[in-house]
């Protein structure tokens, strides 16, 4: 049963195209400007408000651009913007001006930014999508920074802004933000998720705002910003510009939307959109249910009801904007005025509409679709002109169905399908020859006698008149008849799209098509063969296509896996499998970065292995790399998975410790490697040790690349290695050192060019006699620049450069042509000797024999009057080879000393093997004897030694009486010191010693 309201559903129809028109329009933007026309008049109709008194612009104005010059302005002024608004103290700086590109002046900008602590910067992106942010200094130097993206709508003005842009918020919540934490008085910000509808307040001329170059210059009064909100920003024309409700022509700029958004948050006034989403569906739906109740009242109410709704709503939109809520005044004021108006219009149609539609039907079905081509005129002599036009239809339309009637007929009759009708219970009601010839059958008979059993089975015939009776369609059926394929296609009469309107009970019909297809059938067949060779030929291709996938798939793989080793071998070292020197600085480099914008500390510890090249140079290599092997996987098992240990060449490792504490953490885990790598190793049936000199540097912000910190790394483990402490924790001042060091290895390598040195000479007397029995040569540096340099100083550089060997050569040469000088001068007895030193280079030197004999002969010095002194270290480098070199020396009649007697590595076995003379005490054993009678025994106890194996015995820094007394109780025969004489050069020597001993005899 039809309920009432199914019956009127028509009646939402002008609602309905009421809404659909209104999305339309509006989807397409033909409301738009309308309604931004609307926007600009609600402003203008409830006239301009009050600035929030706290708001005070600062503009770059025509007049600005006119003294300062062209846009952007330079940094400097901005720095003095702020060194002047620093005596005013506002409340918060806010600048609309993007500073992405740095800038010399950038320093001074930063630190007057830092002095003022109240500056907010803002950001933005360009064309292309790409952040616009401060330069890294000036976005530090900032309390905050905010963006100032904005979307002017269709009429040019900007109705909201979007509170949040990627990671910033907008720059007027940032600054009413700050504005509130400088007060301690928070300020209620509006919402992150949803636009903040801009509410104008009125036109820029009614704000506070002072051009930038007064400010600037002083003619603003100080107390103008004090505890303000101070904008600054471009107003200058054509620059920035952008228009609101009160000043569109000309335009005012972007600060003052920010200014508007600013007062919004600031008095708590910002626009509340009222219909979202759900609204607008409400009210679009709201129209279908207006119209069907407009339907049925008078015209006169329709109208009325129109008007007010009109009229109601428009007041209503003012209303509301007066109380913040923006409310759309078009979109409604169309949806209501469309569904008002087509309500009318339809009713108004409705009697004609409701007299026609029969007419109309049967027009439509036979005119259009039967016969639109082959209509013949009505006859003139059956209408008459005054009956009107539906009369003359209705003869049109009987004389067309004569016409279509004969056509339709003509068509089954020579059609080569078969045409039947029947009716619901199966009996035949019309039929063409065809089909009287195929099946056979005559009118009023049965349609199941003539197909069943011949053509259809009784079952498919069953089914037929199920789908039939249930109104679903019915698939084509194909049946054989000798030598001759049909196709029966079953079609009910409703599924026809227009059947005759004058047909009450015609859609309970069944039309039945035959057709022959035969000619159809042997096409397929053949289709089909052609198809099945055609598969069986792709079938074949695909599995060649596949194959050769497969085979390309293996070599992506192949290269990949290439392309995977190389990489591995460009980061990783060979021999251990450790990252190399290329993942350290990439990742080093990494770590500098997050320290710069974080914080992270982290540190970098240089380690060289000790006594390795004695183990390569004991066992070979093939045992070395197995050492380093190991080496490595002990140092990896030591640390941390976050910390990154790498080989940086030779026995040289580095471990990267990505998170630490503080400077002791690193320290620990540098006295835990030592403690690790002191532990032996076992390589092969071998047992090695071996231990590391550590250097430590922490990450600091004065690094800019990894090799700076890899240096510093580098000089600390040379300072460890040097100092025997182990590990050491970099100080700037030991890059000084090193930069000093390398400096004096310069000069050092000029000195003897220069002339630059000199040999003093200290006396060497008998104990007993007072008198001079020989002199040692000491080795003096005088620098252009640094005076006197301390042997200590250089000498440690001369043998780490080898520059000892020609130094040396040239003490030896004129410290023996002194001697023979004044011997000849007879200024000395011919016994007297002269003690030169020889370092371990010079000792271990295939040529040190000849230099010797080269020097001997060409001063003519006797060698009996020649002693070199040699340290005990130097002996137990290689002590076959210095017994060796002893014995030849001794043949030549050189007599030959142990210097620093005690400090080195003393072993009374060796002394049994080198023909020794001398045995030189070092003076700090000497200067202690006085101190106790420990000391003292100390000094005995190598007079003893000295005196068994026929050794002379030198005791070196006598500086007191008392250390003269033990002496000569000791018998010992020969000493020097400052209580003789300090080392003089020969001139001075000769003045004080040599001359007057010499008119003395």
């Amino acid at each position: 049963m039809t309920s009432p309201f199914s019956k009127r559903a028509w009646r939402l129809l002008p609602g309905i195209v009421a809404s659909l028109i209104t999305v339309g329009l509006h989807q397409g933007g033909a409301i738009t400007p309308v309604e931004d026309a609307a926007y600009r008049g609600l402003f203008r109709l409830r006239g301009a408000q009050s600035w929030d008194e706290r708001i005070v612009l600062i503009t770059i104005d025509d007049k600005t651009l006119a003294q300062l010059g062209q846009y952007p302005l330079s940094r400097d002024h901005y720095t003095q913007l702020l060194q002047r608004l620093s005596t005013s103290s506002p409340a918060v700086i806010g600048f609309n001006i993007l500073f992405a590109e740095s800038t010399t002046e950038d320093t001074a900008f930063t630190q007057a930014m830092i002095g003022a602590n109240n500056v907010v910067l803002a950001s933005a992106v360009d064309a292309q999508g790409h952040p616009l942010v401060p330069v890294e200094s000036l976005r530090q130097a900032a309390i905050a920074t905010g963006h100032i993206l904005s979307t002017p709508a269709s009429d040019g003005l900007v109705h909201q802004i979007s509170p949040v842009r990627g990671q910033h918020l907008a720059l007027s919540l940032v600054v009413a933000d700050t504005y509130g934490q400088q007060l301690l008085t928070p300020v209620e910000l509006p919402s992150l998720d949803l636009p903040l509808w801009i509410n104008w307040p009125g036109s820029q001329a009614t704000l506070s705002q002072h051009s930038f170059t007064d400010v600037v210059s002083g003619r603003i009064a100080p107390n103008t910003f004090e505890g303000k909100i101070v904008l600054v920003g471009m107003t200058a024309t054509g620059i920035d510009a952008l228009p609101n409700p009160y000043d569109y022509d000309p335009p005012s700029s972007g600060l003052l939307l920010h200014a508007a958004a600013l007062d919004n948050v600031l008095q708590q006034r910002a626009l509340k959109p009222v219909l979202y989403r759900r609204g607008w569906v409400l009210l679009l739906l709201t129209m279908p249910a207006l119209s069907y109740w407009l339907f049925g009242q008078s015209l006169r109410r329709q109208g009325v009801i129109t008007v007010i709704g009109l009229a109601g709503w428009g007041a209503l939109s003012v209303l509301l904007f007066h109380g913040l809520y923006w409310f759309p005044v078009v979109p409604p004021l169309l949806l209501w005025g469309l569904t008002g108006t087509g309500t009318i219009l339809s009713q108004q149609f409705r009697a004609s509409w409701a007299l026609q539609q029969l007419l109309t039907d049967l027009w439509q079905h036979y005119r259009q679709e039967h016969a639109p081509t082959l209509w013949p005129p009505a006859p003139p002599d059956v209408v008459a002109a005054d009956l009107g036009p539906e009369v003359a239809q209705l003869a049109e339309l009987a004389n067309a169905w004569g016409w279509a009637q004969a056509t339709q007929s003509a068509i089954s009759q020579t059609a080569p399908i078969g045409l039947l009708a029947a009716d619901a219970q199966a009996e035949v009601w019309y039929c063409n020859a065809l089909a009287m010839q195929w099946l056979p059958i005559q009118l009023q008979q049965s349609l199941t006698t003539a197909l069943v059993p011949h053509w259809l089975d009784h079952q498919t015939w069953q089914a037929v008149r199920e789908r039939f009776a249930q109104g679903t369609p019915i698939a084509p059926v194909e049946c054989q008849q000798g030598a001759q394929w049909f196709e029966l296609r079953f079609t009910a009469l409703e599924h026809i799209a227009q059947p005759n309107p004058l047909l009450r009970d015609g859609r309970q019909g069944l039309l039945l098509l035959i057709e022959n297809i035969t000619h159809r059938k042997a096409i397929e067949l053949q289709l089909r063969s052609l198809n099945r060779g055609l598969e069986n030929e792709i079938r074949q291709r695909a599995t060649e296509l596949e194959t050769i996938n497969r085979n390309l798939i293996q070599e992506i793989l192949e290269r990949q896996q290439a392309q995977a080793q190389l990489a591995h071998q460009a980061l990783h070292d060979e021999l251990t499998g450790l990252p190399n020197r290329v993942q350290l600085k990439a990742r080093l480099t990494e770590l500098m970065t997050q320290f710069h914008r974080r914080g992270t500390l982290f540190a970098v510890l240089f380690i060289d292995c000790d006594r390795f090249k004695l183990v390569n140079d004991s066992f070979g290599h093939l045992v070395g790399d197995q050492l380093l092997q190991a080496i490595a996987q002990r140092l990896r098992q030591s640390v941390a998975k976050t910390d990154l240990v790498t080989r940086f060449g030779g026995d040289e490792f580095t471990l990267l410790l990505t998170h630490i504490r503080d400077e002791e953490a690193a320290i620990a885990v540098a006295q835990r490697l030592r403690h690790q790598l002191q532990k032996p190793f076992f390589i092969g049936n071998r047992q090695l040790y071996t231990g590391c000199s550590i250097g430590i540097v922490l990450g600091d912000a004065a690094y800019q690349q990894a090799d700076e910190m890899l240096r510093d790394a580098d000089i600390a483990m040379y300072q460890a290695k040097r100092s025997g402490h182990g590990s050491v924790l970099f100080q700037p001042e030991m890059h000084l050192a090193v930069r000093s060091s390398l400096q004096l290895e310069t000069d050092l390598r000029n000195s003897l060019p220069q002339q630059e040195l000199t040999i003093h000479y200290q006396p060497i007397f008998g104990i007993e006699t007072q008198k001079i029995v020989g002199f040692e040569a000491l080795l003096r540096w005088h620098h252009p620049e640094l005076g006197l340099v301390r042997p200590d100083q250089f000498i440690p550089i001369a043998e780490e450069t080898g520059m000892i060997i020609p130094i040396g050569q040239w003490v030896l040469q004129q410290a023996c042509q002194q001697l023979r000088n004044w011997q000849s001068r007879h200024l000395l007895s011919a016994d007297t000797f002269m003690s030169v030193n020889l370092s371990a280079q010079q000792f271990n030197e295939n040529r040190l024999l000849d230099r010797i004999d080269k020097v001997l002969e060409e001063t003519h010095l006797e060698s009996c009057c020649l002693k070199l002194e040699i340290t005990e270290s130097a002996l137990m480098t290689n002590s076959e080879q210095a017994v060796e070199t002893f014995s030849e020396l001794k043949d030549r009649g050189i007599r030959l000393g142990i210097d620093d007697f005690g400090t080195g590595y003393s072993s009374l076995s060796y002394l049994h093997h080198f023909p020794l003379d001398v045995l030189k005490v070092d003076r700090s054993f000497i200067q202690r004897m006085t101190s106790g009678q420990k000391h003292l025994s100390i000094v005995q106890a190598i007079k003893t030694l000295s005196h068994h194996f026929n050794m002379t015995m030198v005791a070196e820094g006598i500086e007191t009486e008392a250390q003269m007394e033990h002496l000569r109780d000791m018998k010992c025969s020969l000493g020097q010191g400052y209580f003789f004489s300090p080392p003089l050069d020969s001139q001075s020597l000769e003045q004080e010693y040599l001359v007057s001993a010499m008119v003395g005899r």
